[in-house]
């Protein structure tokens, strides 16, 4: 990670200005047709796209808190070698980290018109996640919470995809900034892949969802390590009613303030009995014995492809994926002893 910038800037300078190694292209042209532009880049599987984006950054981040679009070139490669380049516009989004954060997550808005021509999807949101700051220790923070949404596509085929991406941020045709980014879902997609409706009036309660959905969502976040989620006012958390399922399907989004994740700013609200989002707090409610036992016994049969997934992101030094190893290790580590499991997470009384 801490040479990974230098090696964007002098790959990246050669790439876009050659023809594109096909391992890092985009999809062969009859591919995109009835895709949308984030699955155009979740489909390169083995490789990470390589996003430029031309905007005016200073206004971006000088005015994130106003959420105001501006515009912007988006461009990327095709697999025939060729540019797309699209009029965009941007925007800062997010709460926390428009305040904490240098650069604030943003989404990219495109013309329908301009991708109905190019073939795709008109599903035109992107939402793009950067580092908090520049430095190797925040892009390590980013590469762990996009990790953390692969490890919940482990735990449940009901998930919110993400992709790793490289960006080249330039202004006026100028390279002003490399880094690791990734695209994430956007919540119009996400419904019309699992032809769900998203569930947004009202108060919930965890009774009404699906049980199953609702128990490995609630270990999972242990796992991480993350306390930052309320089904009650679906904080974190997108609550959809999807064919096949009786009751709603919970699915977890936005893990920075996890203690896994490590971002300098986590905090846990000072409602709960903890002081650091390291210290693990289970949020489930009305969990039986048997329900707890059985979700620690499906967790252990997951364990050695959830922690694979450490090693086979690619993008964390060795030291920081073994890191991540002893962080879930110690999760896992606890579920191996049934009565820890029932005095940690059965809470029926």
């Amino acid at each position: 990670m801490r040479n990974f910038q230098f090696f964007l800037l002098f790959t990246t300078a050669m790439l876009w200005g050659a023809s594109l190694p096909s391992q890092d292209a985009g999809l062969p042209a009859e591919e995109t047709a009835s895709i949308s532009l984030f699955e155009f880049f979740h489909r390169q599987k083995d490789s990470l796209p390589l996003l430029r984006l031309d905007t005016d950054w200073k206004l971006l981040i000088r005015k994130k808190m106003k959420e105001e679009y501006q515009p912007a070139t988006l461009s990327f490669r095709q697999e025939d070698g060729s540019t797309v380049e699209m009029d965009v516009k941007v925007r800062a989004r997010g709460n926390i980290r428009k305040e904490v954060c240098y650069y604030p997550p943003i989404k990219i808005k495109s013309r329908k018109k301009q991708l109905k021509e190019l073939g795709f999807k008109q599903v035109n949101d992107l939402k793009l996640v950067f580092p908090c700051k520049e430095g190797s220790r925040f892009e390590e923070s980013l590469v762990r919470e996009a990790l953390a949404y692969r490890l919940y596509e482990v735990i449940h085929p009901i998930h919110v995809k993400t992709k790793i991406v490289r960006l080249e941020g330039l202004e006026n045709g100028e390279t002003k900034r490399f880094f690791l980014a990734f695209l994430v879902e956007d919540e119009e997609e996400l419904s019309a892949r699992l032809n769900a409706k998203v569930i947004e009036q009202g108060v919930v309660r965890s009774s009404v969802l699906d049980r199953d959905s609702y128990l490995k969502m609630c270990f999972f976040q242990y796992m991480i390590a993350n306390v930052d989620w309320s089904v009650a006012n679906k904080h974190n958390l997108e609550l959809m009613a999807i064919p096949d399922f009786e009751r709603m399907v919970v699915i977890p989004y936005d893990f920075d303030y996890s203690g896994f994740v490590g971002n300098y700013y986590a905090v846990p609200a000072p409602t709960l009995p903890i002081n650091d989002v390291n210290e693990r707090y289970f949020l489930g409610r009305s969990v039986t014995e048997e329900e707890a036992i059985n979700t620690a016994k499906f967790f252990l049969s997951k364990k050695e492809e959830i922690m694979q997934q450490c090693a086979v992101i690619g993008l964390l030094e060795e030291k920081e994926a073994a890191a991540a190893n002893r962080y879930l290790a110690k999760f896992f580590d606890l579920l191996e002893d049934e009565k820890t499991v029932v005095r940690t997470f059965a809470n029926d009384n």
